[in-house]
């Protein structure tokens, strides 16, 4: 582990006591750190003890807590941004996932390219899996299993028709929904989402508007690529962003569409070995020890250039003005969770209930909506 000091110490929150008061300032870093990656399967989580603890590993100087500290560089992930904690009393930079844009923060750590806005948003690609289990490599080349990792009601409406999986095992394919099993063990769910051993393809399509799919990670891809496991993608932009080669995902459609790729894949063992070791090499840009790079690059210019100019704002900011700005803020961030709110219920989506509409793949996508 190299040791890389930031210009400022840093501080991830999360005031889930029950779950993390174990973890809450510690100095070094706990033997067993597996275990406090198996709590990780929430969004504010990931964003705060997962990323706390990759930082850590890779001896930042970066500290765990249970809410803002006064003065301080605090990294919050959005549902823990709370009006009532006077965020304004220390640097807040929030952290925009699965939700809407935070605006009660100095600054912004978005997740999608699409969501940066301006000087204050900064884009970073999502923690691949931390207990990821790669593919077995003796099951060869046979492709048997393709899997969703993921809830079940976050899976696009077609693939949760029992006609999607019937027609998969007419083809000798078997559809794993395990997106709900052990729902009730959080580490146990975790680990299963992480676990690509006896999976053969990776699908990664989503129940989701267009304007909702601007905020989302490529997350699902890159982990296929650790896990030398094909995927097959839903016209995302994420996806499309990381597009290199037709080594690096196949895009689909539909479920008719899913199902030529698959019985294509399995026709092909030379293509699908191709995807395999294609996939390997790009993981190589998406590692913790490189993603870590991209934070620590992050914490040490812009947000500590912003932390050093607001440390040295007049009296009279300080004390009338960070109040004032934040009443402001604070509105603008009610506004911004009733836009979201909206942005996802509302609108196009990529995928209809059913195949047979024809709005499914005669409608053109646009995802030049402007902000959200």
């Amino acid at each position: 582990m190299t040791s890389r000091s930031l210009p400022y110490p840093v501080y991830f929150v999360n005031s889930t006591w029950d779950r993390w008061h174990d973890l809450y300032h510690l100095d070094y870093l706990p033997t067993q750190i597996d275990v406090f990656y198996e709590r990780c399967a929430a969004s504010v989580d990931t964003w705060s003890a997962q990323a706390y603890l990759i930082l850590k590993q890779q001896g930042l100087n970066v500290h765990f807590v249970p809410r803002e500290v006064p003065g301080q560089i605090s990294i919050v992930p959005y549902h823990q941004l709370k009006l009532r904690n006077l965020p304004f009393h220390s640097y807040t930079v929030g952290v925009q996932y699965d939700c809407a844009r935070p605006e009660i923060c100095e600054q912004r750590i978005v997740l999608n390219q699409r969501v940066v806005l301006g000087q204050t948003d900064h884009f970073v690609h999502h923690w691949p899996h931390p207990l990821l289990q790669v593919r077995d490599r003796d099951r060869g080349l046979n492709l048997e299993n393709v899997v969703f990792k993921g809830r079940t009601r976050n899976l696009a409406a077609p693939f949760r028709d029992p006609a999607f999986a019937l027609e998969l095992q007419q083809h000798g394919i078997h559809f794993c929904l395990d997106a709900d099993a052990q729902d009730d063990d959080a580490p146990a769910r975790f680990r299963l989402w992480g676990d690509y051993s006896q999976a053969d393809a990776n699908l990664a399509v989503r129940d989701a508007t267009e304007k909702d799919l601007l905020m989302k990670p490529a997350v699902k891809l890159i982990n296929g690529w650790h896990a030398g496991c094909p995927t097959i993608v839903s016209p995302e932009p994420a996806y499309q962003a990381l597009y290199r080669s037709e080594l690096d995902y196949i895009e689909a459609r539909s479920a008719k569409e899913v199902i030529a790729a698959l019985k294509q894949l399995k026709a092909e063992p030379g293509r699908y070995a191709a995807m395999i070791e294609n996939g390997f090499e790009r993981a190589k840009d998406f590692t913790h020890e490189r993603l870590a790079t991209q934070w620590s690059e992050l914490l040490a210019n812009p947000i500590a250039t912003g932390y050093r100019q607001w440390r040295q704002q007049s009296v009279i900011q300080k004390v009338v003005g960070r109040p004032w700005q934040f009443i402001q803020r604070a509105r603008q961030h009610k506004r911004e969770f009733k836009q979201y709110i909206d942005n996802i219920h509302n609108g196009p989506r990529l995928f209809c209930h059913s195949d047979r509409d024809p709005a499914l793949s005669d409608r053109p996508l646009n995802f030049d909506t402007g902000p959200i």
